[in-house]
């Protein structure tokens, strides 16, 4: 909660001396309410993130890629570790979005 509420509260404090120092920029999205974004960032945090990171290390990797590329292929298991994390990522950051727009925490203008 500590870090989300710093990262947006430090964004929006550039989003506001950017629009003070260049009269003519005008943000594309609507202020984010610093609060409420912290709490559902926190939130996604603790609960969604922290069960897909958990299947991830705890189902996925030791029984499915270990299984099919563990003895043979050490450098094909790594490169599948790396593309299952990267996706995951992905996978993590657009349920994120979808949710802060959901909830009416980010709104184009």
């Amino acid at each position: 909660l500590i870090a989300s509420t710093i990262g947006y509260g430090f964004t929006s404090i550039l989003i506001l001396l950017r629009s003070l120092l260049v009269p003519s920029y005008a943000p594309q999205t609507v202020n984010v309410n610093v609060l409420y974004a912290s709490v559902f960032t926190g939130a996604f945090m603790a609960t969604v993130s922290n069960i897909r990171y958990q299947l991830l290390q705890g189902v996925v990797e030791p029984k499915i890629i270990d299984r099919l590329f563990g003895g043979k292929w050490p450098q094909v298991k790594t490169l599948v570790i790396v593309l299952v994390r990267w996706a995951n990522g992905l996978l993590g950051s657009t349920l994120a979005i979808m949710g802060m727009k959901y909830f009416g925490l980010q709104r184009l203008k």
